[in-house]
């Protein structure tokens, strides 16, 4: 009888992942959903043998539905063991480590909590703020993932491959914000060190106490935002005017001199998570072909006459062969 693998996710590379479990998998129904409604769904149709298998997702799935799993329900968390809970690679960063990596885990109702399985682990050459640790443990998920795809998509027991336990300190969304509450005491290197690590990418705003004031640290003209690390075909990003904002705005993107109009209208999970509007200011620009030619561009975004944080990148992307029209 056929294993049905059901993949939460609705990170961009879940149809990649996909694409990987079927080959290794000779006797699996494969199933996505991106949402818990979309779970929800799928549980009230599985068969006896299902297994969850949640990748880079956000949704914290209740215990009635990880109980639906006969083969268990499973976590790909984008982090070493030693920083489970909310923003790791943040905290990775402040603390300098020298290595990070990625924690295959059982699920329960409790984020970063279910007993770990495996983990990638790999030393931290040269990355020291947020996004470079975030690029270490993509680094070692997809280490870990070839590691145990075949264990995934078999019907055998998931068992731990040796003894591994959760880090002391589960960091939370307050002990994240706690860190970007300044106080007038702080010094030079303590600031620059907590923007490097605490900062883009994600919404984050950092704030000064003074005298039982708080006064809120924005981007220039107001304007918050963030253009993320480009991806193979795309670039993302989101921007709002704290001043407006109700006002969808507009985003330049000058890539080698040549200027896109984009609006910032479309939605963005995080940016709401965040607490930053109702979310939608986010914006994607589909690279053009012309520029899809593995050659290094410069890309930067500004609104109202501001750069955008996280601006100017330097991107690469995948040459596209020309395809031959059949004969």
């Amino acid at each position: 009888m056929s294993l049905t693998l059901v993949l939460l996710s609705s990170n961009e590379e879940a149809a990649t992942l996909l694409q990987m479990l079927s080959a290794h998998g000779r006797n699996v129904e494969l199933r996505h959903v991106i949402d818990l409604p979309g779970l929800r769904a799928q549980v009230a149709n599985l068969g006896p043998n299902s297994r969850l298998l949640s990748y880079l997702s956000n949704v914290i799935v209740p215990a009635d539905c990880l109980a639906a799993f006969s083969h268990g329900a499973y976590n790909i968390h984008p982090a070493s063991p030693d920083y489970p809970g909310t923003a790791p690679e943040a905290w990775a960063a402040y603390e300098r480590a020298a290595t990070f990596g990625a924690t295959f885990h059982a699920m329960d109702e409790r984020i970063d909590a279910g007993a770990i399985l495996d983990a990638e682990i790999i030393p931290v050459t040269g990355a020291k703020d947020r996004p470079g640790l975030a690029r270490v443990a993509r680094q070692a998920l997809s280490l870990l993932l070839l590691r145990i795809a075949p264990r995934i998509t078999s019907e055998a027991p998931i068992t731990p491959t040796r003894s591994l336990a959760w880090g002391p300190n589960k960091r939370t969304v307050a002990d994240f914000e706690r860190m970007c509450r300044l106080t007038p005491d702080i010094t030079k290197e303590e600031l620059e060190h907590r923007l490097l690590c605490f900062g883009p990418p994600g919404p984050v705003e950092f704030s000064l106490e003074l005298h039982g004031w708080q006064f809120a640290m924005k981007a220039p003209g107001g304007i918050m935002g963030h253009l993320d690390p480009p991806q193979a075909d795309r670039m993302l990003g989101w921007v709002r005017d704290a001043a407006a904002p109700t006002v969808r705005q507009d985003v330049k993107l000058t890539v080698d001199g040549q200027e896109f109009l984009l609006t910032a209208g479309d939605y963005r999970p995080d940016v709401a998570a965040g607490g930053f509007g109702d979310g939608y200011s986010g914006f994607v620009w589909l690279v053009p072909p012309q520029f899809r030619d593995g050659r290094p561009h410069r890309i930067e975004a500004t609104c109202k006459g501001r750069p955008v944080p996280g601006s100017p990148r330097l991107a690469v992307f995948p040459r596209q062969e020309n395809q031959q029209a059949p004969a």
